[in-house]
């Protein structure tokens, strides 16, 4: 459970690297283009789980824990992003 804990948490990190990439290239600025990515990882991570449960047996269970992980780490990232937003807003910078 350890590894799925790590995985969940490297794929967050990654994912906010690149949302930040993603900011300083558009001049400081959140856009749209901020949320595609944790809304393509939150529909992949369910894409994931509706394939594995086709799995079935241990392999399903597998390829669901790495659906949920996946999940997990785009709602975590759309929920970091919204609040980068809101802060940002409330400092005037956006």
């Amino acid at each position: 459970m350890d590894v799925l804990i790590l995985w969940t948490l490297g794929m967050w990190v990654v994912q906010l690297l690149i949302v930040w990439l993603i900011y300083r290239m558009q001049g400081r600025r959140m856009t749209w283009g901020q949320y595609i990515l944790p809304c393509a990882a939150l529909l992949g991570g369910a894409i994931v789980v509706m394939i594995s449960i086709d799995i079935g047996g241990w392999n399903g269970i597998g390829y669901a824990l790495l659906g949920v992980s996946l999940g997990t780490a785009g709602m975590l990232t759309l929920i970091t992003v919204v609040i980068a937003e809101l802060v940002l807003r409330r400092r005037g910078r956006n």
